[in-house]
């Protein structure tokens, strides 16, 4: 009896699949590889487009300090040379903000490179000393932050927010799920009414979205109209002060009466600012223009349990159809200064 010797090594088919596996192998590494190589290199140009940027803001920050705020455009897309970059070119934009804020100028840097065009932009905010802003830093006295960036948390501890049938929505920039989308009929969102509030030195500051030209509904509302006396802000076109049908900024800061103000608020994005002075006087912001000192038969001390954000609730319903982002209450009265810096900040 023969028994068959199965000889070593590789049969045809086994050699196949192996140099076949290997091949594989060898052409998934080198896309990898190539992978990792560009997205390095796209980080690596960005980064140094990045960093011509910052150094024409800090140029020509340091030279738009002219007050009044003139507008110009220095640059416009003019040839540079970045190291590793192929047809960069260099704008350079100094723009005025809206509503008589002549102290600051808006400065942007924009860098466009390579083939197909990548772009980098960046911006700052300088004021008539030069000093830079660009980020909302005003935070003393703060007692309640809801940023409604996808949620009603509240930043700077509690209560945080409840919200009924408002809707996550893009921002002022128009990043998604970063402000509140509120319905004019039942959506709002309520929180605990626990800053211990008094009848003087209270701010409240928003962002808000006003998609028509004819819109009524409170923006916030910090008290109870039923169980005690309320302070807050809203739109009302049913208020008139020689200058048409508004829509009028209006506040809630005495009794049970609304007071409309001088200014009206178009459509878009705004940041209203409400602040109750040490003599209890309040004044109202739009987009850091004041509307004056508001008489009035003076405030009460907000009470009750609730705060509605995109709502006013009680004797009379005031929903508010917009978006709104950004809501701080203070227990301080903002100086201009403050107002200024958080709207050249925008929405947080």
């Amino acid at each position: 009896m023969h028994r068959a010797n199965r000889q070593s090594g590789f049969t045809a088919v086994e050699l196949l699949i192996t140099l076949f596996v290997a091949a594989a192998f060898l052409i998934a590494s080198y896309q990898l590889f190539n992978l990792v190589i560009k997205d390095g290199g796209a980080t690596r140009a960005e980064s140094r487009a990045a960093n011509v940027a910052y150094d024409y803001l800090r140029q020509y920050g340091a030279s738009s300090t002219t007050i009044p705020c003139t507008a110009s455009t220095p640059l416009n897309n003019a040839p540079i040379s970045i190291d590793g970059l192929t047809s960069a070119t260099i704008s350079v934009a100094v723009t005025c903000l809206p509503d008589a804020i002549n102290s600051l100028s808006k400065v942007e840097a924009t860098i466009n490179y390579n083939n197909p065009v990548q772009t980098v932009k960046y911006a700052l905010f300088v004021s008539s000393s030069g000093a830079s802003t660009g980020s909302s830093g005003v935070t003393d006295g703060l007692v309640a932050w809801w940023k409604l960036n996808g949620n009603a948390n509240n930043s700077v501890g509690i209560p945080n927010g409840v919200i009924t049938n408002a809707n996550s929505t893009t921002n002022q920039a128009g990043q998604a799920d970063m402000a509140y989308s509120f319905n004019g009929s039942n959506s709002r969102v309520n929180a605990a009414s626990t800053f211990g509030l008094g009848s003087t030195n209270v701010s409240i500051s928003l962002w808000i979205n006003n998609p028509t030209a004819n819109n009524s509904g409170a923006f916030i509302k910090i008290g109870d109209l039923v169980s005690g006396y309320a302070i807050g802000m809203g739109v009302s076109t049913n208020f008139d002060n020689g200058n048409g049908t508004g829509p009028y900024l209006i506040m809630l800061y005495e009794n049970v009466r609304w007071v409309a103000t001088t200014k009206t608020v178009g459509t878009g994005w705004h940041h209203i600012v409400m602040v109750i002075d040490s003599a209890g006087i309040p004044t109202a912001y739009i987009d850091g223009s004041s509307s004056g000192p508001q008489a009035g038969t003076g405030p009460i001390a907000p009470a009750g349990s609730t705060t509605s954000i995109g709502a006013s609730t009680g004797t009379t319903a005031r929903f508010f159809n917009g978006s709104i982002d950004d809501v701080r209450i203070y227990n301080r009265a903002l100086s201009t200064a403050d107002i200024t810096s958080l709207y050249s900040a925008g929405a947080q």
